[in-house]
């Protein structure tokens, strides 16, 4: 069976990689549980969405102002030692508020400082945590690696938020902040004993910060296709990404469902995602395409729209579900393609422009989101962004033909 197993996902036959994955497990419950009582605990202070645009805001700020500065941090420092340290600092963070919201005295300012902190941990391991996959595996089975990452990931996001839901209606929210506060700090250890391979280069070593990023920039901005694969991800960022701010809003408020409703929607969206990144990884080990992108954004688009107007629980977690497993096709194939398409001494810089677009631009809608809902409603700043991303998608298709042509298992031929 186990043979059967690394046949059809070929990274999980790489030790280090097993090892690595187990410890992204452990990360991505302790994200979940964290999120879904961080929503919840700031709708009950502040009754607010403009307050919970702006405590998503301060989470993904820092990938705003640093994510570009964090990739070359990644290319030029110990990325285990990187990893480690911002899991301790994180998992520190998480016990500090689980800490304030036990006793009762945790105030809205406690949670945007945490976010913020937390925030900043992510955006300077990010770009390292997404190179350290390449070093682990052999590049045939790079695409299989990133997609169970990704199935591991969203395998948590059903069950975690459900379980957290289960902690709000039983009046312990906090539970969900100590759960993260330890998974992390068991995440530093299990990287710590991961031998990551090195990509350090001495003659780099005293290169200027900023002229590194020049050189990233220049990189992508020399070939269309990758600067149009890096700039895409905006468009998820900028208009699809606020449903996530806004579900607790759904579950208490337009759907009635309460804290388990939480779960639900949340756990159809990991449902979806979950999918998305098996079918991904067995039936494209190597990579996706271009058309996966450019129709992973329609179907997005359209799901988005749908669940936005929608007032049926089992037709939003539907909705929902799509969300989850063509986001996760479109994240997972781009990711791929800028690995396969730039060299491993950039990949970090790189990868720190691709983050800044797939998740830099995230605080920028949080809080214009939470300001339009104000006015408008949460459903029609949705909406809108649905139907906005299927527009920009057939612009893509009939503009940016090249990209869909684009395959990662042609790149790797030509690259090998």
């Amino acid at each position: 069976m186990t043979a059967r197993i690394q046949a059809a996902f070929p990274a999980l036959a790489v030790p280090m990689y097993r090892r690595y994955i187990s410890a992204s497990m452990l990360a991505s419950i302790g994200v979940f549980m964290q999120q879904t009582a961080t929503g919840w605990l700031v709708l009950i202070l502040t009754e607010s969405p403009a307050l919970l645009g702006l405590a998503t805001a301060a989470y993904w700020l820092p990938s705003l102002l640093l994510a570009v500065f964090a990739g070359v941090v990644a290319d030029r420092v110990d990325r285990r030692r990187l990893l480690v340290g911002c899991n301790v600092v994180a998992g520190l963070c998480a016990l500090v508020l689980a800490l304030a919201t036990t006793l009762g005295v945790v105030e809205y300012w406690h949670v945007l400082l945490i976010s913020l902190l937390l925030g900043l941990t992510f955006t300077v391991q990010q770009p390292a945590n997404q190179a350290v996959v390449s070093t682990l595996v052999p590049r045939e089975a790079l695409g299989s690696a990133i997609a169970l990452n990704a199935a591991q990931f969203n395998l948590l996001r059903i069950v975690a938020p459900g379980v957290a839901g289960l902690f709000i209606a039983a009046d312990a929210l906090e539970l969900g902040f100590w759960v993260n506060g330890v998974a992390l700090l068991i995440v530093a250890t299990l990287i710590a004993g991961i031998a990551i391979p090195s990509t350090h280069l001495v003659d780099r070593a005293q290169a200027a910060v900023l002229s590194e990023l020049r050189d990233g920039v220049r990189y992508v901005a020399g070939s269309r296709a990758l600067l149009t694969i890096v700039l895409l991800p905006a468009v998820p960022a900028l208009l699809v990404l606020n449903y996530n701010t806004f579900i607790p809003i759904y579950a208490r408020d337009i759907l009635a469902t309460g804290p388990q409703g939480i779960g639900l929607l949340i756990g159809a969206v990991g449902a979806g995602a979950l999918a998305g990144s098996l079918s991904l990884a067995a039936l494209r080990p190597s990579g996706g395409s271009g058309r996966l992108i450019v129709g992973s954004m329609l179907i997005v688009g359209v799901s988005l729209a749908t669940f936005a107007v929608s007032r049926f629980l089992p037709l939003s977690m539907v909705a929902l579900l799509l969300i989850g497993a063509f986001q996760v096709q479109f994240y997972s194939t781009t990711n791929v393609l800028i690995q396969v398409l730039v060299p491993a001494g950039m990949h970090g810089r790189v990868l720190s422009l691709y983050l800044l677009t797939s998740i830099g631009l995230i605080p920028v809608a949080s809080l214009a989101g939470g300001a339009l809902a104000e006015v408008f409603g949460v459903e029609a700043v949705l909406a809108g962004g649905g139907i906005l991303t299927v527009t920009i998608a057939l612009g893509v298709a009939v503009l940016e033909r090249e990209i869909l042509r684009l395959k990662a298992a042609q790149v790797q031929g030509r690259a090998a």
